[in-house]
């Protein structure tokens, strides 16, 4: 830069910078000072950065405006030559020792972000509609978290995945980069379990972290030793170590995606966030060196409060939302979804309870297979897994994978639940379903329980033999009796082993916890519902059990509504 710059010149010139570095406006610069606690003592305000862009401050500059150009450099540079630009764009000459010192760290800083950081990243989505309050707020955390974890939770096909996507490559782009200088690691484990799972993840990163062949050999030799049980617990130690040493002084983030049940998050995050650092000089802007360690998890199983900062149990979407995904995924050649099919639309968002994966597979079967939303509508009303939605079972199998670690009893009970019907129900009502002794049948007529034959044949959705439907059903006969019913009528002990069993499932975003609908005098309970394909699983899985086993079940549950609804009327 031959010629000096004077103060307009300089504002357009930081304009241009911010822009390039991804900060759309003046508003989001500061922002991201206010949430790096590193800038805060800058006092770096919106005015600030105004008047500084539109050339209204003294240049060169002095004095405290001098100090907070100091401070946007660490954002506003990434490398050496950037930083050289910038103080010369400046005019920040004749440096004081203190300026001189803060330079040097500041290219050190540089230095090390651009020769030494790692990005793994995931596939970015191509569409992820209706999350942007959600993506905006983890951005907020993950930018604001030294050191801890946040925790992405859901149903299978809610879109976690697809989510911290989204979240990582915004992180590692845009006005976000400086926030992990050593880089993003994203790391899938799916599969992984027990101390084995841990294991194999850990040497994983050793390699990300030590690329060198002699680090490679090493951990394939070290990784051999885990089936010696005698010394597995020795050799996890020591791995947890070597990962600590190498996360020294790191500003890093993980995203370990599709976390199982049975992989062991505490020793995990034993290695991840509890490594050691150098000590930290005294200047404020050394804190940007400091080790910061962050881990953003996906999974179904909702892990303990202990072990995390933030958690976000992701919803379907709203009805705009999914919408507009479809109408986005559709796009203008498939354009004969015409208004007057929107009712149709509506109706088979409701039936799959707008679930992001399955309005991608109704995207696919309209635009794709020509199928008309006229003829799926009454369809997947009544079967959400209709081949003509699912013709390959993709969804089919995502939710038996959801279930294949839950026991035959556990399994044939969650299937029982579908015999309460698809409304909210209680902990009483799930546990009388599944008590096995004999209530009193006492002026009481038991209806039988219709279920479709087992199998998933092709069929239409108004074969009367194909409806699951109930001659009477008394949970809907008894509207009028008060639904919260006392926990005395069933055996404490049958309320717990059914607490245990409901409880795993909603640790595991199988069951949806919510309130009662009765809100008097906080005398509400606790009651759960399945979203709707969850439902349409447990009656899949229902059809599989004897009929027979099936109608005795129902006696008893219509038995023990008879019996309480008399208790009830006697006091």
């Amino acid at each position: 830069m031959k010629t000096p710059m004077d103060a307009i010149q300089f504002g357009k010139w930081m304009s241009e910078r911010r822009r390039k570095r991804g900060w759309s406006s003046q508003r989001a610069l500061v922002e991201m000072v206010r949430q790096d606690p590193s800038l805060k003592e800058a006092r770096i305000s919106e005015d600030f950065v105004a008047r500084l862009e539109a050339g209204r401050l003294a240049y060169p500059f002095r004095g405290r405006v001098r100090q907070q150009l100091f401070a946007l450099a660490w954002l506003l540079c990434t490398t050496p030559r950037e930083v050289q630009a910038y103080l010369q764009a400046a005019s920040l000459r004749e440096l004081s020792t203190e300026e001189t010192e803060l330079v040097q760290r500041l290219y050190d800083h540089v230095s090390v972000q651009s020769t030494n950081s790692i990005e793994l990243l995931p596939a970015r989505p191509q569409r992820l509609l209706g999350r942007e309050p959600l993506v905006q707020e983890l951005l907020s955390q993950l930018c604001t978290l030294k050191h801890g974890v946040c925790s992405l939770t859901g149903m299978p096909g809610v879109g976690k995945s697809a989510l911290a996507s989204e979240v990582v490559h915004r992180l590692a782009s845009g006005g976000h980069q400086h926030s992990f200088h050593h880089g993003i690691i994203t790391l899938s484990c799916k599969g992984r379990r027990g101390t084995q799972g841990l294991l194999s993840l850990l040497h994983e990163i050793i390699d990300i972290l030590s690329p060198s062949q002699e680090s490679r050999v090493q951990g394939q030799s070290d990784a051999s030793m885990i089936f010696l049980l005698d010394r597995v617990e020795t050799h996890l130690a020591s791995v947890i170590d070597q990962v600590r040493m190498l996360l020294m002084d790191k500003n890093i983030l993980f995203l370990l995606d599709d976390l199982d049940a049975q992989f062991p998050l505490r020793s995990a995050l034993d290695a991840l966030l509890g490594s050691s650092q150098h000590s930290a000089l005294h200047s404020t802007m050394q804190h940007r060196n400091a080790a910061r360690h962050v881990v953003l998890t996906t999974s179904r199983h909702i892990p303990s409060p202990a072990l995390i900062n933030y958690h976000h149990h992701v919803q379907p979407l709203l009805h705009t939302d999914a919408c507009e995904l479809f109408n986005s995924l559709i796009g203008s050649a498939a354009g004969f979804v015409y208004p007057q099919q929107e009712q149709a639309v509506a109706r088979i968002f409701r039936a799959l309870g707008y679930l992001p994966l399955a309005i991608e597979l109704v995207a696919n079967a309209v635009a794709v297979r020509g199928i008309p939303v006229d003829l799926l509508a009454p369809n997947l009303a009544f079967d959400p897994f209709h081949p003509l939605l699912d013709s390959t079972g993709e969804l089919f199998e995502l939710f038996e994978q959801a279930f294949s670690n839950i026991g035959h009893e556990q399994h044939e009970h969650f299937a029982l639940l579908t015999l309460l019907g698809p409304q909210a129900f209680s902990l009483e009502d799930a546990a009388a379903l599944f008590w096995r002794e004999r209530w009193e049948e006492e002026n009481t007529t038991a209806s039988r329980v219709s279920l479709p034959p087992p199998g998933r044949r092709i069929t239409t959705a108004l074969e009367p033999s194909r409806t699951f439907t109930r001659d009477k059903n008394p949970l809907q006969e008894r509207v009028r009796l008060d639904k919260e019913l006392d926990n005395t009528y069933v055996p404490f002990q049958t309320l717990t082993s059914t607490a245990l069993e409901l409880g795993y499932l909603v640790n595991d975003s199988l069951l949806e916890c919510v309130a009662s609908e009765r809100q008097e005098q906080q005398d509400s309970k606790q009651q759960y519902i399945l979203h709707p394909i969850l439902y349409a699983y447990a009656r899949s899985c229902a059809q599989q059990l004897p009929q027979a086993y099936l109608d005795a079940v129902w006696s008893n549950f219509q038995a023990y509504v008879a019996h309480t609804s008399r208790q009830r009327l006697l006091y």
